[in-house]
């Protein structure tokens, strides 16, 4: 009899260490939904290294703009951003981390680490989704693991 609770606790005990050694080099399997959105971000990239405007076109709304954190009132237009896209694309592309989807309906919010933390919303335009509003600001390193309090 005292043979099972011993196990018990053994078992309790090997499952939480199992659980906390896990956790902060945990692999996380990307969703359907992660992966989605995240080769359409792959595909704004590849389009700028190409310097193919008219994949750009397709894929931004047409009133489509970003907001930078470090301006919040001085949204870049959609021309502009086609534009500094082209211009300073490099022939590697980019490091994505960190992807959340938050999908509302033909909404999607996505949100990720590269040299910046950035907030997509994508909105479903047919078959398709384009990027309506892009928000950046900060390096992605300075924001790990922060949680600020509002």
């Amino acid at each position: 009899m005292k043979i099972f609770p011993i196990a018990v606790c053994t078992l309790l005990v090997a499952a939480s260490s199992a659980t906390s050694a896990q956790a902060p080099g945990r692999v996380m399997t990307m969703t359907r939904t992660a992966k989605q959105f995240g080769d359409l971000e792959i595909r704004i990239d590849d389009a700028a290294r190409k310097h193919d405007q008219a994949a750009l076109e397709k894929l931004l709304a047409p009133r489509f703009e970003q907001r930078d954190a470090a301006a919040p009132g001085q949204p870049l237009p959609r021309a502009d951003f086609i534009r500094h896209l082209l211009a300073q694309s490099r022939g590697d592309g980019f490091a994505m981390g960190d992807i959340a989807v938050h999908e509302f309906g033909t909404t999607a919010v996505v949100s990720y680490a590269a040299t910046q933390f950035v907030v997509d919303v994508w909105v479903k335009s047919g078959d398709d989704y384009q990027l309506a509003v892009r928000y950046i600001g900060g390096p992605a390193a300075a924001t790990k693991g922060v949680n600020p309090k509002l």
